[in-house]
C-alpha cells in the first residue's frame, strides 16, 4: 500500500447492507456513491432482531441501537395455537456472554439511521453521495461500470452488488444466473399499537413482559410477535405454507410492499385460539402485508473481478434465527476492513476474492442452518466480530505477500 488515494466505489443498493458497507467505506476515507432503485417513501414498516454479533459493528460505525427506539430483547414465551402455556426462555444475559445487547428494532427506524450515517455530513470522511429511482439494468466487472434503465452510466473503481434477492448485478457473476425460488412459506406482517393489546382483555397477558418475544405454533404454521419502536408497537410474523396465500403473493415476485387479505389470513389461523384470532382481527388491511419467503441456491462465487456481491443478492435469509440483516452488517463491514484507505487499484480483485474468504462459509453456514431450525447455532452466530475476523485475514494476507 504506496499511496493513501481513496477508491472510487459503487454501491448498487441502498438497503441494509448497501448503507452499513457506504458507512464502514466513507469512514475508511473512501469516496462512495449508492444507487438505489426506489424513492425510499414507502419503507417497509417492520422489525428486525439486532443480534449481538451485529449490534457490536454497528456500535463501531456510530450507531447505538438504543437511540434508535430499539428495544432490547430479554426472552422468549412459547405457546400452543390453542393458548396454553408452554416454555418461557430468558436471553436477557446477552451482553455479558456475547459482549454487546440483542435489539429488536423498527426497520424503518434502523434504515433512516443508517441512510443518516452514509450521506450525512457529520462523522469520518466524505458524504456518501445517494442517486435515487436508479434501476440497474447491468454491470460490468471488469471495468467497474454500471448501465441503468434509464440510460445512465456510472464509472468507478468497483462495484458492490447490494441489490437484494432479485439482484441484477448478481448476473455479472459465475453462475450467477441462479433464480430465487419458494421456500415453501410465506408471510403475512403487521404492527399492532401495544396499548391496542394491552387493552383488550383477550391480549393482555401477551404483552404483559417487555422485551419478550411470543409465539404460537402448530405443524407448519408459526405466529411471531415481538416489540419495536420503544416498545409502542408489537410486530407478527405470521408463518403459513406458501399455498395458503400463493393468492395475495401472485405476480409479485417476493416484493415486501404486497398488500394481504385480511379474511384469507384469518381464515388460514381460524383453528387458533380465540385470543390469537383477536390480535390478528386488529390488523389495518391496508397495513396487512404478506411476502413469499424466497431461498436461493448456494452461489459458487460472490465476486467476479471489480465486483462483489454482499446480503441477500449473495445469501438470502429465511426469517428463522434473526441472522438476514445481521449478515448483511457482516459484510458491509468485512469489505472495508479488506479495502483500507490506500488500497492499491490493482490489488482490488485480490481484495475482493480475500473478502469472499472471509465471509462465505460462515454466511453460507448460517443460510444453511435457518433451513433446518432457528435454535442449536446461537454460539456460532453471535461469538464472531467480523471486524477483528477480517482485519486478522488481511494481516495474513499482506504478510504471505499479497496485494
Amino acid at each position: 500500500m504506496t499511496s493513501a488515494a481513496p477508491l472510487h466505489i459503487l454501491i448498487a443498493g441502498g438497503g441494509v447492507g448497501g448503507l452499513t458497507a457506504a458507512i464502514a467505506l466513507r469512514r475508511a476515507g473512501h469516496r462512495v456513491e449508492i444507487f438505489e432503485q426506489s424513492s425510499f417513501s414507502h419503507e417497509t414498516g417492520a422489525a428486525v432482531h439486532l443480534a449481538p454479533n451485529c449490534n457490536g459493528l454497528l456500535r463501531r460505525l456510530g450507531l447505538k441501537a438504543q437511540d434508535i427506539g430499539a428495544v432490547e430483547f430479554l426472552g422468549n414465551d412459547n405457546y400452543s395455537a390453542e393458548g396454553e402455556f408452554l416454555e418461557s426462555i430468558f436471553t436477557g444475559h446477552s451482553e455479558e456472554t456475547w459482549g454487546h445487547p440483542w435489539h429488536l428494532v423498527h426497520r424503518q427506524a434502523l434504515h433512516t439511521a443508517l441512510r443518516r450515517i452514509a450521506i450525512g455530513p457529520e462523522g469520518d470522511g466524505e458524504p456518501a453521495r445517494l442517486h435515487l429511482g436508479k434501476r440497474i439494468q447491468y454491470a460490468e466487472p471488469d471495468t467497474a461500470r454500471l448501465v441503468f434503465e434509464d440510460g445512465f452510466e456510472a464509472q468507478g473503481d468497483l462495484i458492490i452488488g447490494a441489490d437484494g434477492v432479485h439482484s441484477r448485478t448478481r448476473k455479472a457473476i459465475p453462475g450467477g444466473d441462479l433464480m430465487p425460488f419458494d421456500s415453501g412459506k410465506s408471510a403475512y406482517r403487521i404492527l399492532v399499537p401495544t396499548s391496542k393489546l394491552a387493552a383488550n382483555p383477550l391480549t393482555a397477558r401477551y404483552v404483559s413482559k417487555p422485551g419478550y418475544e411470543v409465539m404460537w405454533t402448530k405443524g407448519s404454521k408459526k405466529i411471531v410477535m415481538y416489540p419495536c419502536k420503544g416498545g409502542s408497537l408489537m410486530n407478527f410474523v405470521i408463518l403459513h405454507p406458501s399455498h395458503e396465500s400463493a393468492h395475495d403473493v401472485a405476480g409479485s415476485s417476493g416484493a415486501w410492499q404486497t398488500t394481504g387479505d385480511k379474511e384469507r389470513m384469518l381464515q388460514i389461523y381460524k383453528d387458533f385460539a380465540p385470543s390469537v384470532l383477536a390480535f390478528l382481527s386488529m390488523a389495518e388491511e391496508e397495513n396487512l402485508k404478506v411476502w413469499n419467503l424466497l431461498d436461493l441456491e448456494k452461489m459458487p462465487a460472490w465476486v467476479n473481478n471489480k465486483l462483489a456481491l454482499l446480503g441477500d443478492a449473495a445469501h438470502p435469509f429465511l426469517p428463522y434465527q434473526g441472522q438476514g440483516a445481521a449478515q448483511a452488517i457482516e459484510d458491509g463491514v468485512s469489505l472495508a476492513t479488506v479495502l483500507p484507505l490506500g488500497t492499491p487499484k490493482g490489488a482490488i480483485p485480490e481484495r475482493l476474492q480475500l473478502y469472499e474468504r472471509c465471509r462465505y462459509e460462515r454466511a453460507h453456514t448460517i443460510q444453511q442452518n435457518t433451513r433446518i431450525t432457528g435454535d442449536g447455532f446461537i454460539e456460532y452466530n453471535f461469538a464472531h466480530d467480523e471486524y477483528e475476523h477480517s482485519k486478522d485475514q488481511l494481516r495474513q494476507h499482506l504478510a504471505a505477500g499479497g496485494k
